[in-house]
């Protein structure tokens, strides 16, 4: 955009329409946790639906994929509503870069191969996007960090709810998918990997107390233009930038969210993976 835009002057419908396409491509991962009176369902975190070539993937962070794969089945939802199915762990391939623990240099990112007959169910609610033609995209147009704005795209934890019914023996999980507006606060390099700061105020009314459950969730970047009459666009462009992963917070509500950025994503990761250079 050529000029900054204030968060707080950017048209509700704008940022509606940005949640709103953005969330095509966004999954939340549980597992369900066996119990004496029945199964209770546990938010584990957030991923991205992606293709390369031909093969459906969830882009997450490693830390995500170690928790799920200790469960037999993998819960995938797929709507604000009751859209979710299990997926077996044994289907899924994986892909990590992993420094071994949570840290805040990472590296933790992971990319899950879905099987064939999994994606069938997954289409037809949600989209994956073309990751090998956005690193293409990239190299014409690196990012813009100055004025530009940015979202981070995961659940909620804190405003998951879990609803047991006693007579029927089942629970009801409600997980809520959103798209979290910020600006770039800082940039940092470290062993080769890059990461992007998104600050974020944790005293604000609506803003969560942590943001766990964002956790392996995508950071794209937002394309807003303001014209001569004032009026505020979006390009509707998906410009996928990275993977969150860590978050710190402040004594005086001051904090971040830390996303794995697009040299950690498209070169780092991607070299190590073997993943085609072209699309």
């Amino acid at each position: 955009m050529n000029k900054e835009i204030p968060i707080k002057d950017i048209p509700q419908t704008v940022l509606d329409d940005v949640i709103g396409l953005l969330k095509n491509y966004l999954v939340a991962v549980y597992t369900v946790v066996p119990e004496k009176q029945q199964p209770r369902p546990r938010p584990i975190g957030s991923g991205t639906f992606v293709e390369i070539e031909g093969a459906h993937y969830i882009l997450t962070a490693a830390h995500v994929w170690r928790k799920a794969r200790e469960a037999k089945n993998i819960g995938l939802v797929l709507t604000d509503h009751q859209s979710s199915f299990m997926v077996l762990r044994d289907g899924i391939s994986a892909k990590e870069v992993w420094g071994g623990k949570i840290q805040e240099w990472g590296p933790d990112i992971a990319l899950l191969e879905l099987a064939p007959s999994d994606v069938v169910t997954i289409n037809a609610h949600k989209s994956f996007l073309n990751l090998a033609q956005q690193k293409e995209a990239l190299s014409e147009c690196p990012p813009i960090i100055e004025k530009g704005l940015w979202a981070v795209t995961g659940m909620v934890g804190e405003s998951t709810e879990v609803q047991a019914n006693t007579e029927t023996r089942t629970v009801t999980c409600h997980i809520h998918g959103e798209a979290f507006i910020s600006a770039v606060q800082q940039t940092h390099e470290h062993n080769g990997y890059d990461y992007f700061d998104l600050g974020a105020n944790f005293e604000l009314p609506g803003v969560p107390s942590s943001f766990g459950g964002a956790s392996g969730g995508g950071l794209w970047q937002i394309n807003l233009s303001i014209a001569k009459s004032g009026t505020i666009s979006w390009d509707r462009k998906r410009c996928f930038r990275g993977v969150a992963f860590w978050e710190s917070k402040e004594p005086d509500g001051q904090g971040i969210i830390r996303c794995h950025g697009p040299k950690s994503i498209f070169e780092k990761a991607w070299d190590s993976w073997g993943l085609p250079s072209r699309t």
